[in-house]
């Protein structure tokens, strides 16, 4: 594939330096320390990609959208062969990536319903709703993890799974009525959250928030994972070629927040690479509608 080394200026880290004995610090290495079983190594192959740098310089205007998805690709692979399991991603989703505290100290905002749920928990069962706080009729939820690509589409498999990049807290029951369904402009609901995530006929509709964090997370599944099995039993065309126009738009409308950045910035220290549509959402329309639905 046709490098463009001129094109980007990227930090790169390796293997070694990523899982150091001497970096104590490291999330990956606390939570290795916890559950050893929770890792597994594969062989590093002779050239390994590029880790991508919140540093790093945007490419020159002349690169067309199939070379930066191609790009992108490859500079989104994390530098280290460690592959976390799902259990280890969940903990440190609960306990420090999406714990970024209530009014009276640590907490978890849900995804699709904005309330926040007191705690410092690894585990999101620990994580209660208080009555009907969500305001679905369905009081005393809990907390899961929702994988804003369905894990179903690609049978659960890791690395995807436990990829943080696409995986966000939520109460359980918008969690399970979105299900595998598409993203869209609901007209018609027939449940809806009090922050006005809504479920209808056309597919399933996140609060305003989190429009843009679903829309960049989708983007960033794709560019990662298209090569992969990751569209068993699904209705490709509706659930991805017909959203991207809207993602394009969710992406652009609502733009990243000091939380999502933040959160960019550890699941890199967790796992090793980062979102770029995060750190630059222009990137999406630069790729343009056409090249995503071609993947």
């Amino acid at each position: 594939m046709k490098r463009f080394t001129a094109l980007l200026s990227l930090t790169i880290l390796t293997a070694a330096s990523f899982v150091s004995a001497a970096d104590n610090s490291s999330p990956a290495l606390d939570l290795l320390k916890e559950s050893a079983a929770g890792f597994s190594f594969e062989a590093a192959p002779a050239v390994q990609p590029p880790l991508l740098s919140r540093l790093f310089e945007l490419p020159e205007s002349d690169v067309n959208g199939e070379e930066l998805f191609s790009y992108l690709h490859d500079a989104t692979a994390p530098s280290d062969r460690a592959v976390l399991s799902y259990d280890a991603s969940r903990k440190f989703m609960y306990s420090k990536a999406d714990n970024t505290g209530c009014d009276n100290g640590p907490g978890i905002k849900t995804f699709y319903s904005l309330v926040c749920v007191p705690g410092s928990f690894s585990s999101g069962n620990s994580y209660h709703e208080n009555g009907d706080s969500n305001g679905d009729g369905v009081p005393g939820d809990f907390i899961n993890a929702e994988h804003i690509w369905p894990q179903g589409y690609f049978n659960s498999a890791l690395p995807m799974v436990a990829d943080l990049h696409h995986l966000a807290p939520t109460f359980s029951v918008p969690n399970g009525r979105r299900g595998n369904l598409k993203f869209a402009k609901v007209t018609g609901p027939v449940y809806r959250t009090s922050a006005g995530s809504m479920l209808g006929k056309e597919g399933f509709e996140p609060t305003d928030e989190s429009k843009g964090n679903v829309a960049r997370a989708m983007l960033y599944f794709m560019v990662r994972y298209h090569d992969k099995s990751i569209r068993q039993g699904m209705d490709y065309n509706s659930f991805w070629n017909a959203t991207v126009p809207l993602l394009l738009k969710w992406n652009t409308q609502d733009q990243p927040d000091a939380a999502e950045r933040r959160r960019n910035d550890l699941v890199e220290e967790f796992q090793g690479n980062r979102n770029p549509f995060i750190d630059h959402p222009e990137l999406a329309d630069r790729i343009g509608e056409e090249v995503f639905r071609s993947h």
